[in-house]
């Protein structure tokens, strides 16, 4: 699939793995972690708002995309090794790290762990805000191999209309990454996403969390987590689900936007 005007391509040797990464734009670095079945190409729609103020990296995380997808290293301190990788490959200093989902438990404990690193860290509907769902690791891991394994015998075209509620071109970037997912990212839910209770304490910058629509006990919860947080704030976007920017995209921006003026 063709990339957006202006972007370039390239790989880079990131914790021993070969990780695609994607960039464009030009200014203060933003690094975007994409979420479960995705590509870094499926921030298409974020990164054209962002570029004209922002060099913007995404990168295939391992066993999606055009990365190499090892049978092992899936757990959430690979994936931080991963991502810490690229920014020293890229030498990218103090960027902000946006991640949806496992991309932002990727994020979430990358600043958890590494602080002096970002500038920072944007939340989009985090895995392991509340620590691991009531599936146990092996039925939910079981459920995204055969997934996986179904994506793969499906068209383009048929996978395109099973997602007849986006934008043509963002359909059809989500279903080639449903073919270029390997069977091996089960091993990413096997593994499982440690509470982010334990990572909010430890993260210094000053972080944005957008949260799904809910109803009041699951904000209060939320919120709860959320001020663990040292320098925090948690919106919950009316109307939004688990893929905030895609369901409610001029709401989600304007709170990033709002973020980055901050920190800037």
């Amino acid at each position: 699939m063709n990339l957006p005007d202006g972007w370039t391509t390239d790989t880079v040797d990131a914790n021993g793995v070969e990780l695609r990464y994607y960039r464009t734009g030009k200014g203060p670095s933003v690094v975007l972690a994409h979420g479960l079945f995705d590509t870094g190409r499926c921030w298409a729609p974020l990164v054209a708002d962002l570029a004209a103020d922002y060099t913007v990296v995404m990168y295939d995380a391992r066993g999606h995309g055009r990365s190499a997808a090892p049978a092992t290293g899936y757990g959430v301190d690979d994936r931080v090794a991963d991502l810490v990788g690229l920014l020293d490959a890229l030498s990218l200093t103090d960027p902000v790290l946006l991640g949806h989902s496992m991309g932002a438990s990727t994020v979430a404990w990358a600043a958890a762990w590494h602080p002096a690193r970002p500038s920072g860290v944007v939340l989009e509907d985090p895995a392991g805000m509340h620590g691991d769902p009531a599936m146990g690791p092996a039925e939910r891991a079981t459920a995204v191999r055969e997934r996986v394994e179904t994506d793969a015998e499906q068209s383009t075209d048929e996978l395109v209309a099973e997602y007849d509620d986006r934008d043509p071109d963002l359909a059809r970037r989500l279903a080639v990454a449903d073919q270029e997912c390997s069977p091996v990212v089960a091993e990413i839910v096997r593994h499982g996403f440690p509470p982010l209770t334990e990572a909010f304490g430890e993260i210094r910058v000053p972080t944005l969390v957008v949260k799904a629509d809910a109803e009041p006990p699951t904000r209060v919860r939320d919120l709860a987590v959320a001020d663990t947080l040292a320098d925090g704030r948690l919106v919950h976007v009316p109307g939004a689900g688990h893929c905030v920017f895609r369901d409610r995209y001029d709401a989600a921006f304007a709170e990033l936007a709002t973020f980055l003026r901050r920190i800037e």
